[in-house]
Parts: C-alpha cells; sequence; structure tokens
C-alpha cells in the first residue's frame, strides 16, 4: 500500500507559461491522460525556475529535455503573477490509449545557487547525482538581423532578413510560405440601412482592404535537440513563436494579440494569413464541423449568379478545424484551436481571424460594441495555428490529407495534464508503491478510428460510438472501410452483447424505420454518391448563367461499391468512410 498520498492538480494558467506548482517545488509528477483510443505523444511543456532538471519515467529511464525561455511578451503580461522565465520542454511518447502515464521530475543540484536553494528548502531528501540532465539555454538569444533557418529531420522554414516567415522546406523540395499579420478597419455606420451597417459582434464587415501592421519584425532563434522556435514581435502588441519540434512534420504557430489599440477611434480586426505559390484557381476548402472538407469558390455561389458587394467578408467561412487550398501538386492547410472566420481572397493565400475589437454596435440585439476588456485594458487573445505543407501524392500513404485527420484529432483532444508535487518521497519510492501508466483498452483502435463516445449507461452496460475519420478518396489505405473486434478491444470489460443503436441512442437500430420523402422536382436532389442528380430546376438554372457543381468531395462509384460489400461478423465492426456508428455494450454482471 502506498505510504504517501497526493492530489493531482491541474494548471489552468498554462496559456500564459504559469503553474504555481512546478515553479516552487524541486519534485513533482508530470501525469498525463491520453483520451484517445490511440496511443499517442506529446511535447510537454512546464514553466520552471531553476536550471536544470532531470525527467524520469516508470522505468527509471531519464528523458531528453530542454530548457527554452519564455517569450519576453508573455513575461511582460501585467497579470502574469510568476517567476518563471522559461519552460521545461520534453517529449512525453508511447501515451497508452484511453489510459495515463506518469513522469518524475526533479530539480538537480549544479551551482552553488541550486545547493543553497536545495538546502533551504528541501534539507533531509536526497536524490541522484545531476549528469547534465537538461539541454541549458545557453548563450541569451540576441535579436536577429539576418536569414535564418530552423527545422528538422522533415522540414526546415527559413526566415528573411525582415523578419518574416520567407519559406519551407519540405523533402528537399522548397516552396515560397509568408506568413504575417495584417488588419482590417471596421466599417462605422448608423445602422439605419444595410450600406451603412456598422461592424460589430454579429457582421463582420471591414472598411476598405487589409492594412499592414509593420515592414520589419524583431526576431530571436533558439535552437535544441527537442524543439527549435523563432520568438517574433511584430510590434507592441502583436507577437509569434514558429516551432518545430524534432520528431514533428508540421510547424506550430503560438500567436498572441492585443490589447488592440483604439485610440484612433477606429476598430480593427487582426487575421493571419499565409502566402504560397500555389495556383489555387480561386477554390478552397473549410471543414463541416471538423468532419467533411466543404469546397469553397471565391466570388461564387453554386445555385445562382452571384453579384457581390462585399467582396471580402462575402468570400468569408467559419472554420472550427481547418481551412486548406491546393493545386496539382502542392497542399497548404491550417489547423486551429478555435472557431475562426477564414477564407482564401486571392490564389495561394488563406487567411484566419485572430482577433476583433470595435467601437460601434452593429444593431443586431446586444446593444454594445464588441470592446471587451480585462484588468482595464482590452482583451489580449493566445491561441496556435497548425500548418502543414507538402506535394499531393495519392498513391503513397499516409497522405497530407490523411496527416491532416491525424493532427487535427491529436490538437483537438489533448492529453490532459495533472501535476502533483514530489516534495515528500524519492522516485524510488513513486517507481516501485504506484501504478505510473495505465490503459483501459487491450489493444489501439485503428488508427482511422475514433472512439466518439464511451460513457456508462444504463443495467450495467455502456454506451460506445465509433467514427471513422477520413473521407473516402483521401488516402489509399486509411480510406477504406476499417473492420476490427471490439472484444479484443475492450478486453478489460466482460461483454456479452452488443446491440446498434440510432445515432442519439434513443432507439434500436433495426426497429427503426425512417420515413421516405417524396422528393421535389423544383430543388436539386444529391444521392449517396453526392453527385447531383439532374432535374428540370438545374436545366433552368444553366440557361440562365449559373454553374452547379456540387460543394462536397467527389467519390467515385468504385469506392461506394466497396463500402458496400462490407458486412459486420459477430463481435467485428465494419465503419465506413465518415461514418459514425452507435452501440450499446451489455456487459456480464458480476456481484
Amino acid at each position: 500500500r502506498p505510504k504517501y498520498k497526493f492530489a493531482f492538480n491541474s494548471c489552468h494558467l498554462l496559456n500564459v507559461s504559469k503553474c504555481e506548482l512546478t515553479e516552487s517545488k524541486d519534485s513533482f509528477t508530470i501525469t498525463l491522460y491520453n483520451p484517445l483510443a490511440h496511443a499517442g505523444h506529446q511535447y510537454v511543456r512546464v514553466p520552471i525556475t531553476g536550471d536544470h532538471y532531470i525527467v524520469r519515467d516508470y522505468r527509471n529511464v531519464e528523458v531528453p529535455a530542454q530548457i527554452v525561455p519564455i517569450p519576453e511578451a508573455v513575461q511582460r503580461l501585467s497579470y502574469r503573477f510568476s517567476n518563471a522565465t522559461a519552460e521545461l520542454v520534453f517529449l512525453a511518447n508511447e501515451l497508452p490509449p484511453l489510459g495515463y502515464k506518469s513522469y518524475f521530475v526533479t530539480r538537480s543540484i549544479d551551482t552553488l545557487d541550486d545547493f543553497v536553494h536545495e538546502m533551504s528548502n528541501q534539507p533531509a531528501r536526497g536524490g541522484p547525482a545531476a549528469v547534465e540532465p537538461t539541454e541549458p539555454m545557453g548563450v541569451p538569444a540576441q535579436w536577429q538581423s539576418q536569414e535564418v533557418t530552423i527545422g528538422n529531420k522533415y522540414l526546415n522554414v527559413s526566415f528573411d532578413s525582415s523578419g518574416f516567415l520567407s519559406s519551407i522546406t519540405v523533402d528537399g523540395v522548397t516552396n515560397r510560405l509568408r506568413q504575417s499579420f495584417v488588419y482590417y478597419e471596421g466599417a462605422l455606420g448608423n445602422n439605419e440601412e444595410f450600406r451603412n451597417r456598422s461592424s460589430g459582434a454579429y457582421i463582420f464587415r471591414p472598411n476598405g482592404t487589409e492594412k499592414t501592421v509593420t515592414e520589419t519584425v524583431q526576431l530571436k532563434v533558439i535552437r535544441g535537440g527537442t524543439v527549435q522556435e523563432v520568438h517574433q514581435v511584430f510590434n507592441e502588441w502583436i507577437s509569434q513563436v514558429v516551432r518545430v519540434y524534432a520528431d514533428e512534420s508540421h510547424v506550430e504557430f503560438e500567436w498572441m494579440v492585443g490589447p488592440i489599440p483604439v485610440a484612433d477611434g477606429v476598430g480593427k480586426e487582426i487575421v493571419s494569413r499565409f502566402y504560397t505559390a500555389i495556383q489555387s484557381n480561386g477554390v478552397f476548402w473549410t471543414d463541416s464541423n471538423g468532419r467533411d472538407m466543404l469546397k469553397r469558390v471565391r466570388n461564387h455561389r453554386d445555385t445562382w449568379k452571384l453579384d457581390l458587394l462585399e467582396k471580402i467578408s462575402g468570400n468569408y467561412y467559419p472554420v472550427t478545424a481547418r481551412i486548406a487550398l491546393e493545386d496539382e501538386n502542392l497542399r497548404l492547410a491550417v489547423l486551429n484551436d478555435r472557431a475562426q472566420g477564414g477564407s482564401s481572397l486571392e490564389d495561394g493565400s488563406l487567411e484566419l481571424m485572430v482577433h476583433r475589437r470595435l467601437l460601434h454596435d452593429d444593431a443586431f440585439g446586444v446593444e454594445e460594441p464588441l470592446d471587451e476588456k480585462a484588468f482595464g485594458k482590452g482583451l489580449i487573445a493566445r491561441g496556435k495555428h497548425w500548418v502543414l505543407f507538402g506535394a499531393k501524392n495519392a498513391e503513397a500513404s499516409p497522405t497530407i490529407e490523411a496527416r491532416e485527420r491525424f493532427l487535427q484529432n491529436h490538437v483537438l483532444l489533448p492529453n490532459w495534464l495533472f501535476f502533483s508535487d514530489a516534495s515528500d518521497f524519492k522516485y524510488e519510492d513513486w517507481q516501485k508503491q504506484y501504478t505510473n501508466i495505465y490503459s483501459a483498452l487491450s489493444l489501439s483502435l485503428p488508427l482511422n478510428v475514433h472512439l466518439l463516445t464511451f460513457e456508462p449507461w444504463q443495467d450495467n452496460s455502456l454506451l460506445v460510438r465509433f467514427e471513422h475519420l477520413l473521407e473516402a478518396d483521401e488516402d489509399p489505405l486509411y480510406s477504406k472501410p476499417v473492420r476490427f473486434n471490439v472484444q479484443d478491444v475492450f478486453r478489460q470489460f466482460s461483454i456479452e452483447e452488443i446491440r446498434e443503436m440510432t445515432l442519439g441512442a434513443n432507439q434500436l437500430k433495426s426497429e427503426s424505420s425512417r420515413l421516405k420523402w417524396k422528393p421535389d422536382p423544383d430543388y436539386f436532389v444529391f444521392d449517396d454518391v453526392n453527385k447531383v442528380v439532374p432535374n428540370v430546376t438545374q436545366r433552368n438554372l444553366t440557361a440562365s448563367g449559373a454553374t452547379v457543381h456540387s460543394t462536397y468531395r467527389r467519390v467515385t462509384r468504385d469506392a461506394v461499391e466497396e463500402t458496400r460489400n462490407v458486412a459486420d461478423d459477430g463481435y467485428e465492426i465494419v465503419l465506413n468512410p465518415m461514418q459514425i456508428r452507435t452501440f450499446i455494450f451489455q456487459l456480464e454482471y458480476k456481484p
């Protein structure tokens, strides 16, 4: 029986690099709970105040770690009460599916100051000898004024002498990729008629084209074996960190915007914009609630001839997970961590709106301007974008589209971090007395299957939903129907019976009878192949000058027939592309 008990604490201010426990304790544990049904990994970042730390897993294996300075703009936040000036970064690997794994972190004595700190706080505690456990920050990073490059074995990103991202190299091929921040001035009007409507909480209505933020960007570079970073400062209220982790094939952008200045009496709407040489021909794609990717065509609507007066806002669409554009050879995708407006206003470019501050009501009901404040100042927003860029190759698996799907699932359902004070016991006690790794599953689900729901139901049963993550034709392997045995996956549970339910779990699927509607010939009809069925309405629209095509990804007939020829078998479940299925697992009763 464990000699010590300790609490699991969450650090809710990690987005401003603040965690009182990791900053003040010389020994602590980090437990990562993985909510996905696949083994995973995460680069953990925790704020610390020391210079050297040892990170060990449950097998007494030291994990390589790096100490990275916290961006100066974050350290200067007036409401950030923290002594941490750096973060400890390490890779937590092989995280068990639907389970947890813990790491033991110890501040090591390496200097006289560390020794004095150790003796004053922990006079009776011993510990392992320090053997350069973490990569030190070394010489403080200086502001750069020349071209710089960071990267790993998968990709490199370069910045020009003005401090802007300028190119990306993937598989030895370099392509243009520029990123910057611009802003739109919000339209101001009396709201008495549409042309005088103000931009506000419910309407995006810019007053003219975008304005640049700066012509030069201050830039610092941090390099190490775990992560390489570029810290950018665009002006006094916009900054960003561009980072490439050692074993990741994407680029992470962590932006911070605000307080947006409005002393000039002008509201502003800030966007992050990416520029490439992709010949997108006015076409881009946005997600539909994180699932299907919908085709968008600039200055176009499918069912009528468009006369667009609002050229900017009229081409904006909701982006809840991902926006992308492509041509025959290249593809760019940007994933976001929250719902944002996005568009492609020029061929080869994508943009996402990251922050807004407006001074006039738009007369849509709230009766106040979108001018939110905290601590007496305009709000500061901090978030992340993840960029995947590469060649389109439909034959090689995983394709870039499949990698986007897997990354999207990972960033939208990240691991849950818990922190515990380990000051009262040694690593050896923690290792022997506690279960420091656990999984509720016997096997990982296939990579293209997501465990959407797993919760107690009634009468000793579980409600379970499975989701196929990919669309048909996105990947030669992962877009196929997938079969798996639920008894093999959930071996820790004695499943007596599985019953398929309707999606909402309110009725047995075998007992459901869907109403059959007689289609109205005056409207379009879409069949199960997402292909428009010609009718008189289509002919009339075409004759009047409108073009008609499906906004959905077109699926080949062979792909559809392939999914129809696969069926369940006992405890084996089959999922077709983009399918969600709901089940009740009846468990064996054990009194």
